[in-house]
């Protein structure tokens, strides 16, 4: 039926707003849901006499997002400007420069979203190791693996499939011209592109003007179905400011796949039962691997299009199909046509063509209202377990942003684990790493077990691949793949030979089997340990039984491996290597009490007997036997502490963790600051370096206005790896670090088999408090409120938890919280009033921050990005200081003056002579003109005044 026409979506008209106000409540209509009910704001109030632009329209106008969705799509404001509580994430204008699109996934099909709201778009530019092709706006299948190209020697990579977003708006008569991914930013206007976070969809509304002056107001709105992981929709909505006839074109676009072929009748189309639409398809193979499968696309206009003419393109041998769909309109009326498209392939369908038409066809019958409600429902549940940053807004988007990357890679009972960017690109390969279990994995676990699981069971299904390289090796049991895809075959599957990362990085499985364990104590399934994990367990240590070598003084050492740190290859006695070697055959051992199973006494002696490098003259664990301080990529020797927690004196902590943060390349890979953070936060050592760490392993990395993550601050992705390319994006292996520095860094969190252990801790700048919620373990859902002093923890299901925490055991129940102390070393007394107050700088290099000068840990430090700088801290009231002395880091100043103020205007050198009354002191630095390394300050000390 006709409704309305309502005024033109964002197009200012001293016409009656009456319309617009009728209009806006008909789209308000499907907002009801169940019990949810958003009351919304009319697109334009009567009265106001002012219609407003597209971008406040559509921000008013949500259609059918229920509840807390609707919230977020009425308020509209993201990111960068107005309200910012993290859930929307906001672009007002076209950056032709940026890459870092849009994104949308269910943890099964994942889809880059481009600026013009719909369709495949290639940015330009190349990705980074090991594929190095051009970028593009690709969209992924969950554990979809081809042959890759012969620049990788045909190894196992991600395939993409046909792009399925695209709906193109063409305007009619002789001047016709087409809306599509490719329109230039100058014929766009209006422009606003939104992220909902907490819902799961993309919506990006604008308006464009044709080479002949017809303006068209154009809305996508697009998801991947929560609830239906083989489902994705787009609509469009449309409101010419002209008369004729117009044609909306969906395009499964074939330009988008990679590494697929056509399959035999490799495109289809059906017209659908009336008023269903009509459904065209794509079948495709990928290359040797030679999995089937299919997307299809349900075109479903809504009753006002009045169809005279609709087609259906097919090409045989291609990867791509059209239809498309030509219909009178008329300026000022409001058009909406949705497309339904479902994707299905062998591996979880034995006939995946019909199955992806079957939910292609299936969610065009329940609609768009009833299909977003599912999916934003769905979407809602996950966001059941958060993380609350008060005070702090960039600080709280990061966090949410990093959330909604790894839930939206991510489902329940899914057959693959998690590549280093997830589903959003083909960077890395698209393969598994250790990225999944160390970086990923213990976020997951603790706020979402059921979605953590499927990291651990894609090493249990791929066990077949790890016993036969190790078979191959001459290892006994199960030996993974450095990278790993479809089956985990170490030779067709991963990428690194040269060096021979795919033979030498053997803590891999120390980090499977860490992963393992962990699952059994978050869980305590017995069902599981005994079917699943114990197989994995077992193998990993009979592998570790069989590389270690006895050495003559009855120690054991594994030879020629290499560490987390990429710039050493190689080497013998790596630590983390050994300690998770180790710590594998402890677990495995004690698996097997629990479960009655016999396991060789051998497991026992050589996890007693590795070599653990040990420094005494640094008093610093040793990286690898013969490690000479060299520069190291990423977090090696700090991963001791957290997560291996291998016991040792707080001070051996200390002394490492600063001996390693300082010779780490900060133009390493992102997630290494974030277990510094951990460790800091663990150690406690007087000061606020946490934050200091916490601040590095995120703002650094912090790309584009959909706040995605980059693999490094820099251009190259490792400023010593002759094999890096451009960092990843959107880089999850540093989304996840980063939530860890919240799960376990400030909380302290630790499983243990029957109880959880805390030890909670906030620096100064978060004493507004953050809260965790919904955090599980064991059957039980809890929340930690970290405050300024005290952390209270609540049960909200479940039966009592034990918690063992520094102040002795405590016991939660519903209803009973209970209440730890919270650490704050940055209280304990010293002798430098400036340190952990505020510093600010005129300029900063990314990661090496002014907070970083007053943070109490001469590991850390602050360095312009030029050479002359000013740092400023705020004494936080005027007092008499003694003498100011800065420390420098490695680059000395050729010159540097020190003055103090008591009002921040003016400003006087101190004479040092422990009597001047100060709150501000500001200390400048003279760098070399044009030097490479700029100077900066390792540590400001304001000491108290003399004793008269």
């Amino acid at each position: 039926m006709n409704r309305p026409a309502g005024r033109p979506v964002g197009r200012p008209s001293a016409r009656s707003t009456r319309p617009a106000a009728r209009r806006s409540r008909r789209l308000a209509a499907p907002l009801i849901v169940g019990v949810l009910v958003a009351t919304l704001a009319p697109a334009s109030a009567p009265g106001a006499g002012v219609p407003p632009r597209p971008a406040e329209a559509e921000a008013v106008a949500p259609h059918a997002a229920p509840g807390r969705c609707a919230k977020d799509a009425d308020t509209g404001t993201g990111g960068y400007r107005g309200r910012n509580d993290g859930w929307t994430a906001t672009a007002t204008r076209i950056n032709t420069a940026d890459s870092h699109h849009a994104f949308v996934g269910n943890g099964y099909l994942g889809q880059r979203v481009p600026p013009n709201g719909a369709g495949y778009a290639a940015p330009g530019g190349k990705t980074g190791w090991p594929l190095k092709t051009p970028e593009y706006d690709g969209s992924f299948v969950s554990g979809l693996y081809a042959k890759g190209p012969k620049s990788v020697q045909d190894r196992q990579a991600i395939a993409a499939i046909p792009t399925w977003t695209t709906l193109d708006v063409t305007t009619g008569g002789g001047r016709s011209e087409t809306f599509s991914s490719a329109i230039p930013p100058g014929r766009i206007s209006h422009y606003r592109q939104t992220l909902f976070l907490r819902c799961g969809f993309v919506r990006t509304s604008l308006t464009w003007t044709a080479a002949d002056g017809r303006a068209t107001d154009l809305v996508y709105d697009v998801f991947a179905d929560r609830n239906d992981p083989h489902t994705g929709a787009v609509r469009l909505r449309m409101t010419p400011h002209w008369s004729g006839s117009a044609t909306v074109t969906d395009v499964l676009d074939g330009r988008g796949a990679r590494r697929i072929s056509p399959a035999p009748g490799a495109t289809g189309a059906s017209p659908g039962a009336k008023g269903t639409g009509s459904t065209i398809d794509v079948a495709f193979r990928t290359d040797g691997t030679k999995t089937e499968g299919a997307v299809a696309s349900t075109l479903r206009p809504d009753p006002q299009v009045h169809a005279v003419h609709a087609q259906q393109t097919q090409r045989a041998g291609e990867l791509g199909n059209r239809q498309k769909v030509t219909f009178p309109v008329r300026s000022g009326r409001s058009y909406e046509l949705t497309k339904y498209v479902g994707v299905d392939t062998a591996l979880t369908s034995h006939t995946p063509r019909a199955t992806a038409n079957a939910a292609s066809r299936r969610a065009a019958a329940r609609g768009w209202d009833a299909l977003f409600a599912r999916h934003s429902a769905a979407w809602q549940r996950l966001w059941r377990s958060d993380i609350v940053v008060n005070g702090h807004r960039d600080l709280q988007s990061w966090v949410r942003a990093a959330q909604y990357g790894l839930l939206s890679s991510t489902r329940a009972g899914g057959a693959n684990s998690i590549g280093p960017t997830g589903l959003t690109s083909d960077n890395y390969a698209g393969e598994i790493f250790w990225d999944a279990e160390t970086w990923m994995y213990p976020g997951l676990l603790a706020s979402h077990p059921v979605l953590a699981k499927s990291v651990v069971d894609y090493r249990y299904r791929t066990r077949a691949g790890a016993r036969a390289n190790a078979e191959k090796l001459g290892y006994d049991g199960l030996f993974y793949a450095w990278t790993s895809g479809r089956k985990g075959d170490l030779w067709s599957e991963c990428h690194s030979w040269d060096p021979p990362h795919c033979r030498t990085q053997n803590h891999l499985m120390g980090d499977i089997s860490l992963a393992t364990w962990q699952y059994y104590l978050a869980t305590k399934d017995t069902t599981w340990l005994k079917a699943r994990g114990w197989p994995v367990l077992k193998g990993i240590a009979a592998f570790w039984a069989s590389r270690a070598t006895r050495n003559a003084d009855g120690s054991y050492s594994i030879k020629n491996v290499a560490g987390p740190d990429e710039y050493s290859n190689g080497v013998d006695d790596a630590v983390f290597t050994n300690a998770g070697a180790a710590t594998a055959l402890r677990h495995a051992t004690r698996a097997a009490a629990l479960l009655g199973e016999p396991v060789p006494a051998s497991w026992k002696t050589i996890a007693d007997k590795l070599r653990i490098p040990y420094d005494t003259r640094r008093g610093v664990f040793e990286q690898y036997a013969g490690y000479r301080g060299s520069t190291i990529k990423q977090a090696d020797t700090v991963l001791l502490m957290y997560p291996l927690e291998w016991p040792m004196p707080q001070r051996r902590a200390a002394d490492t963790l600063d001996h390693y943060a300082a010779r780490t390349d900060p133009d390493g890979p992102a997630m290494t600051d974030s277990v510094h953070a951990i460790d800091a936060a663990g150690i406690g050592e007087p000061g606020c370096s946490t934050y200091t760490y916490l601040l590095r392993s995120i703002k650094p990395f912090v790309r584009g206005p959909f706040v995605q993550f980059s693999e490094a601050r820099g251009h190259k992705a490792g400023a010593g790896d002759p094999l890096a390319g451009k960092p990843a994006q959107d880089f999850l292996t540093g989304k996840g670090g980063f939530l860890q520095t919240f799960t376990h860094g400030l909380t302290g969190l630790r499983l243990r088999e029957d109880r959880i252990r805390l030890d909670p801790m906030l620096p100064p700048q978060l004493s507004d408090g953050v809260t965790l919620r919904g955090l599980h373990w064991q059957g039980r859902t809890y929340d930690i409120a970290l405050g300024a002093h005290e952390t209270t923890v609540r049960l909200t299901a479940g039966a009592p938890m034990r918690i063992e925490s520094p102040e002795g055991e405590k016991v939660v129940s519903q209803g009973v919280p209970a209440v730890l102390k919270t650490r704050r070393p940055d209280l304990d007394r010293t002798a430098n009033v400036a340190r952990c107050r505020t510093a600010r700088a005129t300029s900063e290099e990314p990661g090496l921050y002014a907070a970083a000068a007053v943070d109490g840990k001469g590991a850390t430090a602050w360095v312009p990005n030029a050479a002359t700088g000013t740092l400023t801290v705020d004494l936080g009231r005027t007092t008499t200081v003694g003498q100011i002395t800065p420390h420098w880091n490695a680059t000395r100043p050729q010159s540097h003056l020190v003055q103090v103020s008591q009002d921040g205007r003016h400003w006087y050198g101190t004479g040092y002579d422990g009597r001047m009354p100060a709150r501000y002191v500001r200390v400048t630095v003279h760098g070399a003109a044009g030097a490479k390394q700029h100077p900066g300050i390792a540590e400001l000390t304001v000491a108290d005044p003399p004793a008269k």
